[in-house]
């Protein structure tokens, strides 16, 4: 999920975890700069704070997210693509995107 809109195309509705249905207000794909590649799928949902990544997505994708009790990895293939460090209930990303997403798909340019 996203709060840059303007990248973002197409309206969905979406279930959260509680098993509400949401309305997503456009769904797309934005650039990613911790690697070379793209967040795809990226929703747009007013009123959502903060980045979320869909670890199920990213794993869908092959892509692995390795948890312990400070820090998360997320890794396709050899390649580490990006870590994050805890902060309270959370793990946040020191993100340096040309967006700021929230949950996505990923996918890879391949050297």
């Amino acid at each position: 999920m996203t709060s840059v809109r303007d990248k973002l195309k197409t309206p969905v509705r979406i279930t959260i975890a509680d098993g509400k249905k949401i309305d997503v207000v456009a769904m797309g794909t934005v650039g990613w700069k911790l690697m070379d590649g793209t967040l795809s799928d990226v929703l747009y949902v007013p009123g959502v704070e903060g980045t979320l990544i869909s670890v199920v997505k990213l794993a869908e994708k092959d892509g692995v997210a390795q948890f312990s009790k400070d820090t998360c990895v997320f890794r396709y293939g050899d390649a580490t693509v990006m870590a994050t460090k805890r902060c309270g209930n959370v793990y946040k990303l020191k993100t340096v995107w040309d967006e700021v997403c929230h949950a996505a798909t990923a996918s890879r340019k391949e050297p």
